[in-house]
C-alpha cells in the first residue's frame, strides 16, 4: 500500500515542471511534496523535479518486462516522464504462432504496445525464444514467416524488430552447439553462430518484403562471437548490430581487451589493450565496413544493479549506478552510438539484496533511484544535440599535481544545429568515491562569438552555477579561446555555454 499511495504522489506533481536550468526552488533529499493536495512524505530518496513537457532523447531507450507482467498502467507513464525515447520488450514467437501458420497478437501484448505508442515511445519488440510447434524450435523458415507477419500486423505501431536476444544463452546455443565466444579448438565457426546468421539473414529478408520501413537489427552474442558472425555474412536488409556491453568495473572499460590472456580465450581482439568502451564501437564499426555489414550500432541491454552490501561481495550503490549509467550515456552518444537501452526500467524483484534483481531506474514499488532524475535531466539537455565539429571541440588538462586514473579523463562537446548552444561533459574515469577530493582542472574552450553565459551542471545533484556572465571578457590575443577552472570528479558535469 506505501508503495501506491507514494505512486500518487508522485503523479500528482508529475504534472509540473521536471527540470529547468533556470529553476530557483529545488527539492532536498529526503522530502517529496505533493502540490495541490497540501501534504507531504518524508523519504530517504531524493524528490523528482517533474516538467510540464518531457524533453525526450531518441537515442536512449529502456528495457522493460511488459511481457513479464509489469503493470501497464503504473508504470508507462514514469517510462514516459523518464526522458527516455524508446522501449524494448519480448514477445514470444510461440506465443505469435501457438500452432504452424496461424498467427495472433496476444492481447496483453497489444495492451502494452498501446500504450507506449500513446505515450509517444518507440519501441524495439524482440521476436524471441523458439517455437516447440516445430521440430526444430528454431525452424529457420517458420520464424522468418512469423518476423515478416510482425512487421506487417504492427507496421503503425512498432518501430523496430530485434531477431531473438543473445543467442548464445537461453537454450539457442545448447541447441546447435559452440563455445559461447565463437572460438572453436578447430578454428571452424560455431554451429550456433552459422544457425544464427542464417535466422538472422532470412528473417530480415522477409521483414523488408512485409514492410519496407520497419527496423531489422540483431546480433547481441559477446564481441567475439558477433565478429565471428559479421564476418560470415550479413545481408543488406539488416539495419543495426546489437550488442550488450555491460561494463565489468566502470562504464568506459568492458571485459574485452587487445592482451595475451584475452586473445588466448577467445582468439580475436574487438577491443584496445586497456578494454576500452570507445574502442570496442571502433572495432565493431570497422569490422562491419571490413565485410560489407552496417555500421549502425544499437546497444540494446546494459546497465548497473544496485544492492545493499553483503559480505564478501562489493555494493554498487544508487549514486554509483547514476553515474556510471550518465557516464556510459554521455560516451555512448558522443562516439556515435544510434540507440542505447539501459537495463532495465524497473528492479525485478522485492528483494533489495538480489543482484540480478536490482538492475531497475525505479524500484519494486515505483518509487524513482537516483538515476532515474539523471536520466531526465541529461536528456533534457542534451537532447537535440550532437558531437561537435572537431574544430569546435574543447581540451580538459588536470593540474599536474594530480594523479591520471589509468583510463584518464573524458571531455566530450555537444553542440545544438543551431549552434547557439555549446555543452562540454567532463568527468575523472575512477570508481565513484564520495569521499575523494576532486582535481583542480581547466577546460579550453573555443569560441567564436560575444556575449556568452556559462553555466555548470552537476548531472547527479542538478545543482547549476552560473561561472561567468561575459565570457568574451575572458578571450585572450585574439584567438577565441578561453581556459576555465573546474572541479574534476568521477560526477559527470556539463559546462553549457549559451
Amino acid at each position: 500500500m506505501q508503495g501506491f499511495f507514494l505512486l500518487g504522489l508522485e503523479n500528482c506533481f508529475a504534472q509540473f515542471a521536471m527540470l529547468s536550468l533556470n529553476c530557483k526552488n529545488r527539492f532536498t533529499s529526503g522530502l517529496r511534496f505533493a502540490l495541490g493536495l497540501g501534504l507531504f512524505v518524508f523519504l530517504t530518496r531524493p524528490a523528482a523535479l517533474p516538467a510540464e513537457e518531457t524533453i525526450r532523447d531518441d537515442r536512449i531507450g529502456v528495457c522493460t518486462h511488459f511481457g513479464q507482467n509489469w503493470s501497464v498502467e503504473l508504470t508507462m507513464p514514469l517510462i514516459a516522464k523518464s526522458g527516455a525515447g524508446w522501449i524494448r520488450d519480448d514477445f514470444n514467437w510461440s506465443a505469435l504462432e501457438p500452432t504452424p501458420g496461424n498467427y495472433r497478437i496476444p492481447s496483453k501484448a497489444k495492451n502494452w504496445i498501446q500504450a507506449a505508442r500513446a505515450a509517444g515511445l518507440k519501441i524495439d519488440v524482440i521476436l524471441a525464444y523458439g517455437n516447440s510447434a516445430y521440430s526444430d524450435h528454431y525452424d529457420t523458415t517458420a520464424y522468418s514467416k512469423a518476423a515478416g507477419w510482425l512487421a506487417r500486423e504492427l507496421a503503425d505501431d512498432i518501430q523496430a524488430i530485434e531477431i531473438l536476444n543473445e543467442p548464445n544463452n537461453f537454450g539457442f546455443r545448447d541447441a546447435y552447439g559452440g563455445q559461447w565466444n565463437g572460438n572453436e579448438r578447430n578454428g571452424s565457426v560455431s554451429p550456433y553462430l552459422q544457425k544464427y546468421v542464417q535466422i538472422l539473414n532470412a528473417a530480415a529478408k522477409e521483414i523488408k518484403l512485409a514492410n519496407p520501413n520497419m527496423t531489422v537489427i540483431g546480433l547481441g552474442t559477446p564481441p567475439p562471437a558477433s565478429f565471428r558472425m559479421i564476418a560470415l555474412g550479413l545481408a543488406p536488409q539488416v539495419d543495426g548490430l546489437t550488442d550488450h556491453p555491460y561494463g565489468k568495473e566502470m562504464p568506459e572499460a568492458v571485459p574485452y581487451a587487445n592482451n595475451p590472456y584475452f586473445l588466448l580465450r577467445d582468439g580475436i581482439a574487438t577491443a584496445d589493450g586497456n578494454g576500452t568502451f570507445v574502442s570496442q564501437v571502433s572495432m565493431f564499426r570497422a569490422q562491419a565496413k571490413k565485410y560489407g555489414a552496417t555500421e549502425k550500432l544499437w546497444h540494446t541491454e546494459w546497465g548497473y544493479s544496485t544492492e545493499q552490501t553483503k559480505s564478501g561481495k562489493p555494493a554498487i550503490s544508487e549514486d554509483t549506478q547514476a553515474i556510471y549509467i550518465l557516464r556510459r550515456l554521455l560516451e555512448s552518444e558522443a562516439n556515435g552510438v544510434e540507440h542505447t537501452f539501459i537495463y532495465d526500467f524497473k528492479d525485478d524483484g522485492a528483494d533489495p539484496h538480489s543482484n540480478e534483481q536490482n538492475f531497475g531506474l525505479v524500484h519494486n514499488d515505483l518509487s524513482a533511484k537516483p538515476a532515474y532524475f539523471a536520466l531526465q535531466r541529461v536528456t533534457s539537455i542534451l537532447a537535440g544535440m550532437n558531437a561537435a565539429a572537431r574544430t569546435k571541440q574543447a581540451s580538459i588538462e588536470i593540474d599536474p599535481a594530480a594523479k591520471e586514473g589509468r583510463l584518464g579523463n573524458r571531455c566530450y562537446t555537444f553542440s545544438s544545429s543551431d549552434g547557439e548552444t555549446t555543452a562540454i561533459a567532463f568527468w575523472d574515469v575512477r570508481p565513484w568515491d564520495p569521499t575523494a577530493k576532486p582535481a583542480n582542472a581547466t577546460i579550453f574552450l573555443p569560441l567564436d562569438r560575444q556575449g556568452h553565459h556559462v553555466f555548470l551542471y552537476d548531472l547527479l545533484s542538478g545543482n547549476q552555477t552560473e561561472i561567468l556572465d561575459k565570457l568574451s571578457e575572458n578571450v585572450s590575443n585574439g584567438n577565441n579561446r578561453v581556459s576555465i577552472p573546474v572541479q574534476l570528479s568521477a560526477v559527470p558535469q556539463l559546462l553549457i555555454v549559451h
